[in-house]
């Protein structure tokens, strides 16, 4: 018998979801006119960090507790979710735009470092603590890059966010929308996965596919509701930088940290990510990023399509 608390501690965590993806969009726009940045830029940066802190934070407790099997199965299935279910789940609202003049280079990076964890682990079966460390490096330069070719707003009127703060500065009122959403969506989506997990034990269903699904699912659920309210409020620029940002995270910054964490040891590659999951996420990442590369938009008929993609491996994985 499954206790009803796990149920109940489920739908706060999915209501939790709801209103800070809210809270977190009115933060990223605040901010951004603040500064007379993009929206995309603060997406990409800020806020892929923030949503993408549950994956760093299980990735190197796992490697640190001798489970590297969830660090990778955590990175890759989130790359993969971000691919799928975010977009998938964005676009069903609205066909998802971004004209935003880095969003090219931005996506050749992501396929990038989606292309390197590939190939350390596809080819050289694992990442050393040294490799680690030249990602996280590699991350940090990208970033700094990011930050200083983004172009100014032009012509942008800050005088109605100017009149909304009497007290503090608007520049002051967005990051604190934007933080106090990140901290709403992490601590929703740990009671979201928290009961996830119990109840699937309940049900008898074994801790490694646990990881590989439930686990990485759920460390996705900051972005899911991130890009969802994003799409919902009309800033379909918030939702794909956010997705392009968590991945070029996950695949530099959160196997970079686990593998320095792992030190002397170097992170093997599970066979069956070598085989199966690994080919996949970089297959995605190809044809998702080559397609906005191309059309800078995602059409809302691609939603469910990518939803149903998504199911289908995740039902391999189980069987």
């Amino acid at each position: 018998m499954i206790d009803i608390t796990y149920y109940i501690i489920g739908i706060l965590g999915f209501f939790g979801l709801f209103y800070g993806g809210n809270v977190l969009v009115q933060g990223t726009v605040q901010t951004a006119n603040s500064l007379n940045l993009p929206a995309h830029l603060i997406a990409i940066t800020l806020v892929a960090l923030g949503t993408s802190a549950p994956e760093m934070i299980v990735s190197v407790n796992a490697v640190m507790k001798g489970s590297p099997d969830i660090a990778w199965g955590n990175v890759v299935g989130s790359n993969i979710a971000n691919l799928l279910l975010v977009i998938g789940g964005a676009s069903l609202f609205i066909t998802l735009t971004d004209n935003s003049k880095s969003l090219r280079l931005d996506i050749f990076w992501m396929v990038i470092s989606t292309a390197l964890i590939f190939v350390f682990g596809y080819f050289f079966h694992g990442i050393s603590p040294v490799v680690g460390l030249s990602l996280t490096i590699f991350l940090v330069f990208i970033l700094i890059f990011m930050t200083i070719s983004s172009e100014k707003k032009h012509g942008q009127s800050n005088s109605a966010i100017e009149r909304e703060g009497k007290h503090f500065s608007p520049l002051i009122v967005g990051l604190f929308l934007t933080f106090g959403g990140i901290i709403i969506i992490l601590i929703a989506s740990e009671m979201l996965v928290y009961s996830a997990i119990k109840i699937s034990i309940g049900f008898g269903i074994e801790e490694s596919l646990i990881g590989v699904t439930i686990i990485a699912l759920g460390t996705s659920l900051p972005e899911i509701s991130a890009s969802v309210a994003a799409a919902r409020k009309g800033h379909p620029d918030i939702a794909i930088g956010n997705v392009l940002g968590s991945n070029l995270f996950n695949s530099l910054g959160i196997i970079g940290a686990s593998s320095i964490a792992s030190y002397p040891l170097t992170i093997q590659t599970p066979q069956a990510f070598i085989t199966y999951d690994l080919p996949i996420m970089l297959f995605l990442t190809i044809i998702l990023g080559g397609g906005l590369f191309y059309f800078k938009k995602v059409n809302r008929v691609f939603g469910p399509i990518l939803i149903i993609i998504y199911l289908i491996y995740l039902i391999n994985n189980f069987l």
